[in-house]
C-alpha cells in the first residue's frame, strides 16, 4: 500500500517516516472538521467539538516549494541543472554550487572566535576573584 506525501504529492509507501523524492517528514494523517475546522485524530468518525460526521480525507498540509539547485563549472562558469558531472561546453568535472555565505567552515571559526572570547572573560573573573582571597 502507497500513501500520498502531503509535502510534494509523491506516493510513497505506507510504512515510511521521511518521503522518498522530497525527505519531508511522512505524519500521521490529520483530519479536519468540514463544520468548525477543529483537528482530529486519524479514524475519527464524528468531530468531537460539533458531533458533525468527518469523511476520511486527511486535510492537506501546504507545500513547500524547494530552491532550484544548480552546477556551475569551475573552468568556464556555465551553470547547468543539478546532477550534472560533466560541462557540456567545456567537459571539466562539476560540483553542485556551494553557497559562500554559509560555510561550514566559517560558522565554525565564528563559533571559535565566540568561544575564545568568552573563555578570556572567564580567566579575567577568575583571576580577580583569586587575588582578593590571597
Amino acid at each position: 500500500m502507497t500513501k500520498e506525501c502531503s509535502n510534494c504529492g509523491a506516493q510513497v509507501a505506507e510504512n515510511v517516516k521521511f518521503c522518498t523524492q522530497c525527505g519531508g517528514k511522512m505524519g500521521p494523517e490529520v483530519l479536519k472538521c468540514p463544520n468548525c475546522s477543529a483537528e482530529l485524530p486519524e479514524g475519527t468518525k464524528f468531530c468531537m467539538e460539533c458531533g458533525t460526521k468527518v469523511e476520511a480525507e486527511p486535510r492537506a498540509k501546504p507545500k513547500i516549494e524547494k530552491a532550484p539547485e544548480e552546477a556551475v563549472c569551475p573552468k568556464c562558469r556555465k551553470k547547468f541543472p543539478a546532477g550534472t558531472k560533466f560541462c557540456k561546453e567545456c567537459g571539466t568535472p562539476i560540483r553542485p554550487k556551494v553557497s559562500q555565505k554559509n560555510k561550514p567552515e566559517d560558522e565554525v571559526d565564528k563559533l571559535i572566535k565566540e568561544a575564545t572570547t568568552a573563555g578570556k572573560g572567564l580567566l579575567k573573573e577568575a583571576d580577580s576573584l583569586l587575588k582578593r582571597f590571597r
